[in-house]
């Protein structure tokens, strides 16, 4: 459950939602998770079917969150941005609180699932209220060639000493992840089914 408390100080009213975010997915750990509270005057995180910014094809495909806080951190319409947790294992909770107010009532997040080339889950921009349950796919950056070789893998599927080298040039736009094919260093044991997280 998201535990919404509203506390009205001089203005704006704020309300603390705890985010519990499970990962539904087998053998498909989350990076750190990017976290974001803002309103639409923001920069989405991406528009699905469009090229996804540098900063994004980073996050998915190396986990790494850095570029996109200091993309949106004190930019228009951002009231929060950083980084929460560290690797979520299938079958497991992240949980933790953000503040939200009348000004700022979107809330956005986004991780990579560590053992693709460039998969992430995400929500983006979503007005959360208490009680909500919301399940959601894996999505493609389309910024790397899904091979499935170790050498372009960051996650534990991989030795950590093979490398994490960006190879060809993706799809070119963001879109739902079709899953693991098995057929070269990544088996079928690390593919899954939608929806890849819950966010409740």
């Amino acid at each position: 459950d998201k535990n919404g408390k509203g506390r009205k100080g001089d203005s704006p009213m704020m309300t603390n939602l705890t985010l519990n975010i499970l990962n539904e997915a087998f053998k498909q750990p989350f990076s750190p998770f990017f976290v974001m509270v803002h309103n639409s005057d923001a920069e989405p995180l991406y528009v699905r079917g469009q090229e996804a910014s540098d900063a994004l094809a980073t996050l998915a495909e190396n986990g790494d969150s850095t570029d996109l806080v200091s993309h949106y951190d004190g930019a228009d319409g951002v009231y929060f941005a950083g980084t929460e947790g560290g690797l979520t294992l299938g079958g497991e909770t992240l949980s933790f609180m953000v503040e939200v107010t009348d000004e700022f009532p979107l809330v956005t997040i986004a991780s990579m699932a560590v053992n693709t080339n460039d998969c992430f889950v995400a929500l983006n921009g979503v007005p959360l209220l208490p009680g909500m349950v919301l399940d959601t796919p894996g999505l493609d950056a389309g910024s790397e060639e899904n091979n499935e070789n170790c050498t372009s893998i960051p996650g534990p599927a991989c030795d950590p000493q093979s490398g994490n080298v960006a190879d060809g040039e993706g799809e070119g736009f963001v879109h739902i992840h079709r899953g693991v094919r098995g057929d070269t260093n990544l088996t079928l044991d690390f593919d899954w089914r939608n929806p890849m997280m819950r966010v409740s």
